[in-house]
């Protein structure tokens, strides 16, 4: 773990990225000595998306399309 302050990190963006790319954390230390924790992480890329992937996985029940109560005064 390697602790600077955000000055320190400004001026040293590079060696600072680096050092979380390669697994370290970086915490950086605010003026107000608010800490911010700094890591590496892997976003994955999205492919395209396949229609009919939760096709039969959602079911809807014969009761959602009776009429609310609450709106009985409306649809007389």
């Amino acid at each position: 773990m390697k602790k600077v302050t955000v000055d320190e990190a400004r001026e040293n963006l590079d060696a600072v990225l680096e050092h979380a790319k390669a697994g370290g954390t970086v915490i950086l230390i605010g003026e107000d000595d608010q800490a911010y924790k700094l890591v590496s992480t892997h976003i994955p890329k999205k492919g395209p998306r396949k229609a009919g992937l939760f096709k039969d996985q959602i079911k809807i029940s014969d009761e959602f399309y009776k009429p609310l109560p609450e709106f009985k005064p409306y649809t007389e």
